[in-house]
């Protein structure tokens, strides 16, 4: 039978749980609450111990006294056992039909086939396609195999770095060469990780507004992130955290670079009687002309932005088993000085020293070619040598088939209108 779960029995179970997320915690809920939303924590016990159980979000129907349900990232339960997936469903049915629910909707976080970090599918790998058929025969819907971002709540394909039991320096060994020399790069610059509170989450968002520009896609209000904030750091379940470059340090650092080479030219000078010492020469003379420009380049920025400028920045969610990057941004003047690979990095360190088990990139599409206009994001996070993960994907199970209809009627006529708009 089902039960309502207090907010400490559900968290604990999902925490530990091998399909957790944020998603499936109190906390997400609670923001979840401020968009109008109504939070349902609800689980089967067996011996007074939680089992199976799932965060349900509910929301009025306009103009009907019905629901829609949802359950983000799908339930806490083994959907590859008929008999216990089964029974848990059948309680679920039962509880949204009672609270006026006329369809719950699923993304399960469950893999559907094993691949590679090419997105090519592993020969005998794992896989979970029983689940798929599981859910079929209990009547939910499947909403297809989509490849792109826009057809599912949540991306259907994600990348994830498996970490558990490996050292950074193993994992930093592994990745692509020119991920590494990114990574090696980054921390030449003299970068300082900070993580903020809300009194600095306006230069977040404004990063974040910056980052939607260049990439095209329409960023949340600042309220969004002040109130995720307040729900997840309650219990240290996220981390914001600004990219940071002290020039004035940074000029200091490229100033002694620049002294010692100038040494070098003179000494070359000398002894440029030789080939061995005219070649150095040459070679030498080019890198003060570069450097000398990286520092022409920092002074101006020095001038305009002043001793302290923010490069890059991103949100982490640190729930449970895993660290997910869910938002990442930078500013595209600064994109040279290699943030985002500092700022990666950084949290793969800190997934590793504090014993999390994967480090997830999350959205990418299911396209792997060069031609598909989301293949420099996917190929960014391939080079991290992080896995492609497919998941099974969306399913609606209805429970009131007139009302059903209805809302499809009016969400497809809202869909309209809005493009009209």
């Amino acid at each position: 039978m089902l039960e309502n779960l207090t907010d400490k029995e559900f968290n604990d179970f999902s925490r530990d749980y091998p399909s957790n997320t944020f998603f499936q915690s109190s906390y997400w809920g609670e923001l979840k609450a401020t968009t109008g939303w109504k939070s349902h924590m609800v689980g089967i016990k067996k011996n007074g111990k939680v089992s199976a159980a799932t965060l349900l979000l509910a929301k009025k129907i306009p103009l009907f006294n019905k629901y829609i349900f949802y359950a983000p990232r799908g339930f806490l339960v083994n959907y590859d056992n008929f008999d216990e997936l089964k029974q848990f469903c059948d309680e679920i049915t039962k509880y949204v039909k009672k609270n006026k629910g006329i369809f719950v909707k699923i993304n399960p976080y469950l893999m559907y086939q094993q691949r590679d970090i090419n997105g090519n599918i592993v020969d005998n790998g794992e896989n979970h396609k029983q689940a798929v058929e599981n859910l079929k025969k209990l009547g939910f819907v499947h909403n297809g195999f989509t490849i792109n971002y826009g057809k599912d709540l949540e991306p259907r394909w994600i990348s994830v770095l498996d970490i558990e039991g490996k050292t950074s320096e193993e994992l930093l060994k592994n990745m692509r060469s020119t991920t590494r020399w990114g990574i090696n790069n980054s921390y030449k610059h003299g970068f300082k990780l900070v993580e903020i509170d809300e009194k600095r989450l306006p230069e977040f968002k404004k990063l974040m507004e910056h980052t939607g520009e260049r990439r095209g896609f329409i960023d949340r209000p600042l309220s969004y992130y002040k109130n995720m904030y307040k729900a997840f750091s309650k219990d240290d379940n996220i981390k914001i955290l600004l990219v940071e470059l002290n020039v004035k340090e940074y000029l200091e650092n490229l100033d002694k670079q620049l002294s010692d080479l100038t040494s070098k030219i003179e000494n070359a000078r000398v002894k440029a009687d030789s080939a061995k010492a005219k070649r150095s020469l040459k070679e030498f003379e080019k890198q003060e002309i570069n450097l000398r420009k990286r520092i022409d380049n920092l002074k101006q920025i020095k001038t305009e932005k002043g001793d302290i400028i923010v490069v890059a920045g991103g949100l982490f969610m640190t729930y449970g088993t895993q660290v997910i990057s869910l938002f990442g941004a930078s500013y595209r003047e600064y994109m040279k000085f290699n943030g985002q690979y500092f700022l990666n990095f950084e949290m793969i360190k800190y997934a590793v020293e504090n014993n999390y088990k994967k480090y997830n990139f999350l959205g990418i599409t299911g396209e792997f070619n060069e031609d598909s206009p989301m293949y420099g994001l996917f190929d960014f996070k391939r080079g991290f040598n992080s896995d492609v993960v497919e998941l099974i994907g969306e399913f609606n199970k209805v429970t009131n088939k007139f009302y059903y209809y209805i809302y499809n009627v009016m969400f497809f006529m809202y869909r309209k209108l809005k493009k009209w708009m």
